[in-house]
């Protein structure tokens, strides 16, 4: 039987806690608050991070893992015994990690770079399924083609109090701020792996109308699908949790595994404390 790793980075939104459970290496990205740099999760907390943001009114700097960092992990992959290394990146156009992924080799260890074209858990979604197939049994190639076929079967929409953090960090046009600003709008916002980029899909006025659409695109999602992946995530913002699982009783009941999580420090930068969502993997 084949010895298979699986690798993921922090934008993946899989905690330590996470990872060590479901024997998943995590490779920390790094978020630069008062020109000090932290490994994302391991070094900082969600919680410290949103709690620095909000008391600095201020935007962190965020950058991809170090080289030296990556090559210390493999390293120790293959001194676990693993001859292969499945590695599940967050989107490349989001980050240079992907490519720093392709880049690093460790003599003797045998890598595959998977693009998971999103982040959050939409990312870390394919590290947990990764893990289950080879649990069963799957070879490395079968691994990469479960995994190349479910590509679009990954799926995370979000909201967000303000456009501030995404328009400064160019991630979405200044147009998107001054909508927002403008008619005090919430927007639905989504990742499509084809895309590899944030897209808005539709502006809500009030949670509760945020709410009612999420309701509606998730049933319109499952429509037809009996076995899923299910999370809910938050950025500083637990009300925003607790609020989706009581309007997704049902849909979480019938997942075959459900996540709540917190937004990691390093996609935190780019969003700002006030995000609640959820995402979903299609297994059928």
């Amino acid at each position: 039987m084949e010895k298979i790793a699986i690798l993921t980075d922090t934008a993946s939104d899989i905690d330590i806690e996470l990872a060590e459970k479901s024997g998943i290496y995590l490779l920390p990205l790094y978020v630069n608050l008062d020109s000090k740099y932290f490994k994302d999760r391991f070094e900082i907390s969600p919680d410290e991070f949103y709690d620095w943001v909000r008391e600095n009114n201020s935007l962190p700097k965020t950058s991809a893992p170090s080289p030296g960092d990556l090559t210390a992990l493999l390293e120790k992959i293959k001194s676990d015994g693993y001859e292969k290394v499945i590695m599940i990146s967050i989107g490349a156009n989001f980050s240079s990690t992907y490519n720093l992924f392709n880049m690093i080799k460790v003599e003797g260890l045998e890598t595959y770079v998977f693009d998971s074209g999103s982040l959050t858990m939409a990312e870390g979604i394919f590290a947990l399924y990764a893990k289950e197939l080879v649990d069963d049994g799957y070879t490395f190639n079968q691994v990469k083609d479960k995994l190349e076929e479910k590509r679009n079967d990954s799926k995370v929409f979000f909201t967000l109090n303000t456009f501030k953090y995404l328009v400064e960090g160019g991630r979405v046009p200044r147009t998107f701020g001054k909508i927002g600003n403008a008619l005090s709008v919430k927007p639905i916002i989504t990742i499509k792996p084809e895309d590899n980029n944030f897209k808005l899909l539709k502006i809500t006025r009030g949670e509760k109308k945020v709410l009612n659409e999420f309701k509606k695109i998730v049933l319109n999602e499952l429509e037809n699908v009996k076995d899923y992946y299910l999370f809910i995530g938050h950025g500083g913002y637990e009300e925003g949790l607790a609020k989706l699982e009581e309007t997704f009783s049902d849909i979480i009941a019938n997942a075959r595994k459900y996540y709540p999580i917190q937004i990691s420090p390093t996609l935190g930068a780019n969003t700002g404390p006030g995000l609640f969502g959820f995402g979903l993997f299609k297994l059928d």
